[in-house]
Formats: structure tokens, C-alpha cells, sequence
């Protein structure tokens, strides 16, 4: 059995991890624990200039990468990656982290995973080892190519513009069918 996995889907910059952190809230409300990452940006003269790293149990922070550089983190893109943000990150990944989530969150699934780094060991692990749904964010350019990449067959999508409501009650309803 594979996990169900929910993708929160939106162009780049659309508010993809806002949406995400109202739908977490509504399963706090319902009694569902969520683990996992969240990475919230930050913008500078209206472009994205980089993203801190939150662990949603524990609430310990990291800055993942920027876009200024700094010495010793790894150039992707745009961006320069805090080696120490992977390992923060996928710690927060660790199955034996995830103990008392009832649902898995990573945001985010993008090109760094496509290319084998960032949360992809993480992600191809708890696909393996736990059957615990998931909550992925996932730029709507590479929603497709995520779901091939990570050989996702139980998927639900849900754009920014869905309703948080709705959202939340799909994802709680899945969780307490698991649970019974």
C-alpha cells in the first residue's frame, strides 16, 4: 500500500506555503498532527531572495538557502544552499521524527528533488517505510514531473485556490480512516 499523498499546487510566488500553513492550522483544530518542513520565504524589492526552514513539530528554525552568497553553501540556480539546512530538513524527515504525525508535510517538492538532492532521499524513504499520508507543496509547473520522478499513484491535487475548509476536511477524513 503507497502512501495517499495531497499536493497543494500554484505558480512560483503564489502563496503555495500560506495556503499550506492555514490547511495545517484547520487539522490542528480537527486533532490531526502534522510533522515534517515547511519553508517559508522571504522577498526582497519584490523578488524571492530565500527561505528559512521551519520543523512544524519541534518549531526550530533554519535559513535554507538565499540568494546572496555565502561561503561554503552550494549554488543551485539562483540560490546558495545551507548544507546545514539538508541535514536540519531531513532530520525533520526522519521516520523516527515523524513518530507522533499523523500526516507528513514537506514543502517543498521541486527541482532540487528532481535532481536527486534536497528532501529526495527523505521523500523516496517515508514512500518505503510508511504508509502515513503526506502533504506536498509542489510548484504547478512540476506537478507532473514530481509525481512521475517519485512514482506517485495515490494523489489528490489541490490548487491555492481550493477552499482551506475543504481542503482540511478531505485530508482529515483520509487520516481518520486510517485510523479506525
Amino acid at each position: 500500500m503507497q502512501n495517499k499523498v495531497f499536493i497543494i499546487t500554484g505558480s512560483q510566488g503564489s502563496g503555495k506555503t500560506e495556503f499550506l500553513l492555514k490547511v495545517i492550522e484547520k487539522l490542528k483544530e480537527k486533532d490531526i498532527n502534522t510533522g515534517g518542513i515547511i519553508a517559508r520565504g522571504f522577498w526582497e524589492n519584490n523578488v524571492r531572495s530565500g527561505f528559512e526552514l521551519i520543523d512544524i513539530q519541534s518549531g526550530e528554525k533554519m535559513m535554507l538557502c538565499q540568494t546572496k552568497p555565502v561561503n561554503g553553501w552550494e549554488k543551485f540556480r539562483r540560490f546558495y544552499f545551507n548544507p546545514k539546512g539538508f541535514d536540519f530538513g531531513n532530520k525533520a524527515l526522519a521516520p523516527e521524527n515523524l513518530k507522533n504525525a499523523d500526516v507528513i508535510v514537506i514543502d517543498e517538492a521541486g527541482p532540487v528533488e528532481l535532481e536527486g538532492k534536497g528532501w529526495s532521499d527523505a521523500i523516496n524513504r517515508l514512500t518505503k517505510t510508511t504508509e502515513k499520508p503526506m502533504i506536498w507543496v509542489v510548484r504547478k509547473s512540476l506537478t507532473e514531473d514530481i509525481i512521475a520522478h517519485f512514482k506517485i499513484n495515490d494523489f489528490t491535487i489541490f490548487e491555492i485556490s481550493s477552499s482551506v475548509n475543504k481542503v482540511a476536511d478531505i485530508i482529515a477524513k483520509h487520516c481518520n480512516r486510517l485510523q479506525l
